[in-house]
């Protein structure tokens, strides 16, 4: 079975979107090294970790968000659980310009972040 042009870039692009999800749950830059991201890992493993949330639904699913996080930078393994994070997840916060979900918000919101002035 062979894939045609526009589903891989619909792969490519889910997959580029699932990694910078994983990267903002473990609070990492998208460029972080194998040694940071495990640090990320235990540290929010830690965090969220149901024996230090007794009875917290919320933190118990935060955790099991990390493990998704950590299994796709390590392993390059996209779980479900991170998939539905995605799709449930607000493209543009509440008072931000750009919607990053796609590349020219992307583009525009971190040329806001690096440029004092902007470009007309």
């Amino acid at each position: 079975m062979t894939m045609d042009e526009g589903t891989l870039d619909e792969a490519s692009g889910r997959n580029d979107r699932a990694r910078r999800e994983a990267c903002r749950i473990l609070g990492i830059d998208e460029d972080a090294d194998e040694r940071a991201v495990k640090k990320a890992y235990r540290r929010a493993c830690l965090k969220y970790h149901p024996d230090a949330n007794p009875g917290d639904e919320e933190a118990h699913g935060r955790f099991l968000l990390v493990q998704c996080a950590y299994e796709l930078l390590t392993k390059g393994t996209i779980c479900d659980l991170l998939l539905e994070e995605m799709k449930s997840e607000v493209p543009a916060a509440a008072g931000d310009k750009y919607n990053r979900d796609n590349q020219w918000g992307f583009f525009m919101w971190w040329r806001d972040q690096f440029f004092d002035e902007p470009v007309d």
